[in-house]
């Protein structure tokens, strides 16, 4: 009995051992290589950034908006977007960045979409949450469960080289892909409401009023079965405590005619680096971007 007794418990210690390991490595390797990690830390240590313009969304900002190009244009600018991003997460980015730096954005664009995202979550983006400030870690952040993703994306760089072969400057995720869009226009209409009762949109606009930044929302274009009937405005929306927002509706049908179905598209709603481009010359001449920050000098 003691003899089986001994044997389970060096079985348990073997078995810490190796999972406390695997999992080691495991979070070194995301650590250096995934792009979303490199990116939260690099934004968790810029230097005396001296950014204008922040971007905020999930994975269809980060690969849709080109803060390159922006710069490049004379409005320094950075997509702090991250895959899977709520937008509850984009609020912790900003509040978090706002608290770190002294020289602070003049415009904060946030872009999501009404049809493919959910606005209530309460769930915190897996890189955002293990590296903010006071987080208390437990099991839940045994990283190989906890970044399954990340691993997946690994895979994915082995297998396929048009995924080595992405890049990302400002933040922006440049990807050569091109998958065709084959759906079909809905007839939908824009949920202007849900914008207005997002509790976490709401929480933004009074963080940027706080601040006194100006928040741009807008609703970024997905494929055509998600592309909606309305103008592309823009309407003005009011919060409590005197905040308020633009929102910008880049995902109505009109707007959407620059899109080539057959080469923009990287996949998923998500714009290749030839879409992006196209999309953020027409986003920068749409809201008058430069001239709305030389008004604010």
């Amino acid at each position: 009995m003691k003899s089986l007794v001994r044997r389970a418990v060096s079985f348990v210690i073997y078995f810490l051992l190796f999972s406390i390991l695997i999992n080691g490595i495991f979070l070194l390797v995301i650590f250096n290589t995934d792009w979303d990690f490199v990116k939260r830390i690099k934004s968790l240590r810029f230097d005396q950034p001296s950014y204008e313009v922040l971007v905020l969304g999930s994975s269809l900002c980060e690969y849709g908006i080109d803060t390159e190009l922006m710069s490049s244009k004379g409005i320094p600018s950075f997509n702090l977007s991250l895959v899977g991003s709520s937008i509850k997460t984009n609020y912790i980015q900003l509040r978090e960045y706002l608290h770190n730096y002294q020289s602070q954005p003049k415009v904060v664009i946030l872009a999501v979409n009404a049809y493919l995202e959910a606005f209530h979550q309460e769930g915190i983006q897996p890189v955002v949450e293990f590296t903010m400030q006071g987080h208390r870690y437990g099991i839940k952040d045994v990283p190989v469960s906890k970044f399954g993703w990340a691993g997946m994306e690994l895979l994915k760089k082995a297998l396929f080289s048009d995924y080595r072969k992405m890049s990302m400057t400002s933040g922006h995720k440049k990807s050569i892909r091109i998958e065709p869009d084959e759906t079909q226009h809905q007839a939908l209409q824009l949920d202007i409401k849900k914008y207005r009762d997002a509790k976490w949109i709401q929480k933004t606009a009074n963080l940027c009023h706080d601040y006194q930044i100006k928040l741009i929302l807008i609703e970024i274009p997905g494929v055509q079965n998600t592309q909606n009937q309305c103008e592309v405005g823009p309407f003005i929306l009011e919060f409590e405590n005197g905040s308020s927002a633009k929102l910008y509706n880049f995902n109505s049908r009109s707007f959407c005619e620059f899109i080539d179905p057959d080469r923009d598209w990287s996949g998923l709603s998500h714009f290749n680096k030839y879409g992006a481009v196209k999309f953020t010359y027409r986003l920068l001449n749409e809201i008058q971007l430069r001239n709305q920050l030389s008004s604010m000098d």
